[in-house]
């Protein structure tokens, strides 16, 4: 991955811990990563994340500000506005892997 896009999605996930931002929705059953039962939704890790970023039936949501997408986001992702985020904007495959992250800058 470029360096770039390697920082970026570090400094996303040295706030997301913390903030409890960066998660994922599922983890598929073949997958050696299991999601504890205390944590639905799973936090991932920068290396998780570059894993699963260009796989098939993998979507990215960014819920950046316009301002700090159009400088910088990760690869495939999609600008999401946390106020009118609906439903239309997911895959309707609901076994789909959904990433969602932010530097919660609001």
């Amino acid at each position: 991955m470029h360096s770039r896009n390697r920082c970026l999605l570090l400094a996303a996930f040295i706030l997301a811990p913390c903030l409890g931002l960066a998660i994922e929705t599922r983890v598929h059953a073949a997958s050696k990563e299991k999601i504890p039962e205390s944590d639905p939704f799973g936090r991932l890790t920068v290396d998780q994340v570059e894993r699963r970023l260009g796989r098939p039936n993998v979507y990215v949501f960014d819920g950046n500000t316009s301002e700090t997408y159009a400088e910088n986001h990760l690869p495939d992702a999609v600008r999401i506005n946390h106020k009118d985020i609906t439903a239309s904007v997911l895959p309707q495959d609901k076994d789909a892997t959904l990433i969602f992250y932010c530097m919660n800058e609001l």
